[in-house]
């Protein structure tokens, strides 16, 4: 499968977001979780992108409103994040399936300790597109806080990756540079998230 990369996005500067959509990235990622990105925002990214590259919502939180706010502003996907639990990925799915939008992707991020123990069963829920793993935050849960060269935080990723693989479940990981993420190209990350346009 070829490497489809992304970058982070939080402005809403239209001549930002057309140098963005012509770096020849294969998807944008709509970062609506953090920094002040929100309803608002989100749907003024979405109109200046005008579908010049599929864009993934990242919603603040499994919310039927923040979901059904993305898709009707024209997201392609949906990224979730902190899903600990198969529950929540069910949950997750169910809500772009039962939106208005029923083909929307649906992708899960993959940020704790207590994913990595659920992963088995997390990779395993129907209609996931792919799982992303959020390096900040899982460092954090292990103790390890931005130590990504720490055994630990590969152990907890190569988990990740074993129970995609078994799942036929692609994977995915964010990184601040190209550097950071070739690695994860070389086992296997068909999705890459490299940097982010503004860090405030």
């Amino acid at each position: 499968m070829a490497v489809r990369r992304g970058t982070l996005i939080r402005t809403t500067d239209r001549a930002r977001l057309d140098a963005i959509c012509a770096s020849g990235y294969d998807w944008l990622m709509l970062d609506g979780e953090h920094a002040s990105v929100g309803f608002t925002e989100m749907a003024a990214m979405l109109r200046e992108i005008g579908g010049r590259a599929p864009c993934y919502a990242r919603v603040r939180s499994l919310d039927p409103e923040h979901v059904r706010h993305a898709l009707a502003h024209g997201a392609y996907g949906i990224i979730v994040p902190n899903v600990d639990t198969a529950d929540q990925a069910e949950e997750s799915v169910r809500l772009v399936r039962t939106s208005a939008w029923p083909s929307a992707r649906v992708v899960v991020q993959a940020e704790s300790a207590e994913a990595v123990g659920n992963i088995e069963a997390i990779a395993a829920v129907p209609g996931i597109e792919w799982i992303l793993v959020g390096p900040y935050d899982l460092t954090r849960s292990l103790g390890i806080p931005e130590q990504f060269d720490a055994p630990a935080f590969d152990e907890a990723v190569r988990t990740i990756e074993g129970a995609c693989a078994r799942a036929g479940v692609p994977v995915g990981i964010f990184g601040m540079t190209d550097d950071r993420v070739a690695p994860y190209i070389v086992r296997g990350h068909a999705w890459v998230v490299v940097g982010i346009d503004l860090t405030a």
